[in-house]
């Protein structure tokens, strides 16, 4: 037995209406016919009950038909099958209804038994089958937006639903926050466990994302180990800086893989829509510079984006891609400090520093590129040149002003990243068989900061170089860390006290007693003595009091160019020899 179809007629010509009736009663399906005989009334309708299909007049006295068509497919009404009916035959209205999604369009005059039930069973299935496609192609893009380990929205799905929410957020005049979060060194899990443990890391930092999230928050991972937070109702900037505190909180509790226990930590950047920008993409790419940001103050933090911080990663960027042609372009020049022999005030030798003289931005200090030359590693061939460039300069100082200056030495600074090359010594006993220049005329200085991560091969590198005769001398003394075990593993005979303790001389505080402690230890240990940042008069007595080797710092010169020094310090001590 066939189902009786539920129909829904509006139309507001009661002789249609009539019409249409006795035509469906004369079909071998059984129809229940209802009626509405304007757009309001019918849409009412629709909205109360379930019908198989509608019969809908174009032509109404308050809306035209394909509006109320347009509004039964906005999403408001139960879905159903649409067939539009018009007196005149206009074939683009019939186009333009069935784009907008109406199943069949039928003129009134061609109406008949026959037809019109077949064209109502017709439309019902062509729509069913329309809902399951629509039905297939809703679950692809579910899938397609959606991230299959985690089950949080993927990039696409973030993308989309920026785009919804600023959309919503502009008519209202609302607000909306991004923070961007990328876990810390997650890379390490997936090198010393597997990525099987790195992706059972990953999912338990969506769950503890998405317990931490508000209502109305939305989460997603952009891909790797990138995940974001979208704050949709946002009254201050401050909320999104509890949520990241929050966040950092609960990811570091530990996250347990098996039976290894882990600890993950988050670097997170927010950008406010409002703030700095009105549009998705700038707001993703703000809230990703001012991650970076928190990445460069040591991770596990959060940083808001600023115009301040643009400027500073425009400044970097701009380091980042000149430095690549510096050392080619010859931009590069060493300065050099003096360094007086606190006895009788002559020189000697001097401290080599870098600078960049850049053509746009003038002359540069270390400060400003040393830590991107080291992280794209570009500092290997800069420390080379240095090495190279330092030694040929002091050969050529040494023979021109022989025989009274003919022992001069240059202390020349190692980065983090070139005491982890294997090529280290080479480069050294490369630059001093070039330039011709004894090996104890070199001194190569070495922080504290940079053996936090003490190495054996660290270790045997720097003794390969000492045990050449190039002397090794531990720069920043007492600012560092594990100074005792420094000393012990590392082949240093020289010991350079930093500026902080001299700042403080004549005070009588805590800080001028440990100076003083630190001399006597270095001598027990038969370690040369150098004090860096002597600027006052005062200053130099007091460390030549105390029994200081060298003294180094602004009371005697600041960093000149090779010629400057020359003129200064090596003419007036010493006539040139005739070459």
């Amino acid at each position: 037995m066939i189902a009786e179809l539920s129909l829904l007629l509006i139309d507001d010509d009661e002789l249609d209406r009539l019409a249409i009736t006795r035509t469906l009663r004369k079909s071998a399906v059984p129809c229940d016919v209802s009626y509405a005989e304007t757009a309001a009334a019918g849409l009412q309708m629709a909205s109360n009950r379930k019908f198989d299909a509608i019969l809908l007049d174009y032509r109404l006295p308050d809306q035209n038909g394909l509006e109320v068509l347009r509004a039964l497919r906005g999403g408001a009404y139960d879905s159903v099958a649409v067939v539009m009916l018009s007196r005149y035959e206009n074939e683009s209205l019939a186009e333009e209804c069935l784009e907008a999604g109406a199943q069949d369009f039928l003129l009134k005059d061609e109406v008949n038994s026959r037809h019109l039930t077949r064209v109502v069973v017709q439309a019902r299935q062509r729509f069913q089958i329309e809902e399951r496609l629509r039905y297939s192609l809703e679950q692809v893009r579910c899938l397609s937006e959606h991230d299959a380990l985690t089950g949080l929205m993927n990039r696409r799905g973030f993308e989309r639903s920026l785009e919804a929410q600023l959309a919503r957020v502009r008519r209202s005049d609302g607000r909306l926050a991004i923070l961007l979060l990328d876990l810390d060194d997650f890379k390490s899990i997936n090198d010393t466990m597997g990525h099987d443990a790195g992706d059972q890391l990953l999912v338990e930092v969506a769950r503890r994302l998405t317990l931490i999230a508000r209502d109305g928050d939305l989460l997603c991972r952009l891909g790797g180990d990138e995940f974001v937070v979208m704050m949709t109702s946002l009254d201050h900037d401050e909320q999104a800086i509890v949520l990241a505190d929050r966040i950092n909180a609960r990811l570091r509790e530990p996250i347990f893989i098996g039976s290894s226990e882990q600890t993950i930590t988050a670097s997170i950047g927010i950008a406010v829509l409002g703030n700095i920008t009105d549009n998705a993409a700038d707001l993703l790419k703000y809230a990703d510079l001012a991650m970076y940001q928190a990445k460069l103050d040591g991770r596990n933090k959060s940083r808001f984006y600023s115009v301040s911080l643009q400027e500073a990663v425009q400044f970097r960027s701009v380091i980042k891609n000149d430095l690549q042609r510096a050392l080619e372009k010859d931009e590069l020049k060493i300065y050099y400090q003096p360094q007086i022999r606190s006895a009788d005030g002559s020189l000697r030798g001097m401290e080599a520093l870098l600078r960049w003289h850049h053509p746009r931005l003038g002359v540069l200090s270390p400060a400003a590129f040393l830590a991107i030359a080291e992280e794209t590693g570009l500092i290997v061939d800069i420390g080379a040149w240095v090495l190279h460039e330092g030694c040929r300069q002091l050969k050529a100082w040494r023979e021109r002003y022989s025989p009274r200056l003919a022992d001069l030495t240059l202390a020349i600074n190692l980065s983090a990243v070139q005491i982890k090359q294997a090529q280290l010594p080479h480069t050294v006993m490369s630059a001093l068989a070039q330039s011709g220049l004894p090996a104890n005329a070199l001194e190569l200085e070495i922080t504290e900061s940079m053996l936090i991560e003490v190495t054996t091969d660290t270790v045997s590198l720097l003794s390969e170089i000492s045990a050449q005769g190039v002397a090794m001398s531990l720069d920043d003394f007492g600012t560092g860390y594990s100074s005792l075990d420094h000393l012990k593993l590392f082949p240093i005979s020289i010991l350079k006290i930093d500026k902080g303790f001299v700042s403080a001389l004549g005070e009588g505080g805590k800080s001028e007693k440990l100076f003083m402690a630190i001399i006597a230890f270095a001598k027990a240990l038969n370690m040369q003595i150098v004090v860096e940042g002597v600027e006052t008069q005062a200053q130099l007595e007091f460390c030549t009091l105390q029994g200081c080797d060298l003294l180094q710092g602004y009371f005697y010169s600041k960093p000149i160019p090779a010629e400057e020094f020359e003129a200064t310090f090596l003419m007036a001590q010493a006539q040139p020899s005739q070459v």
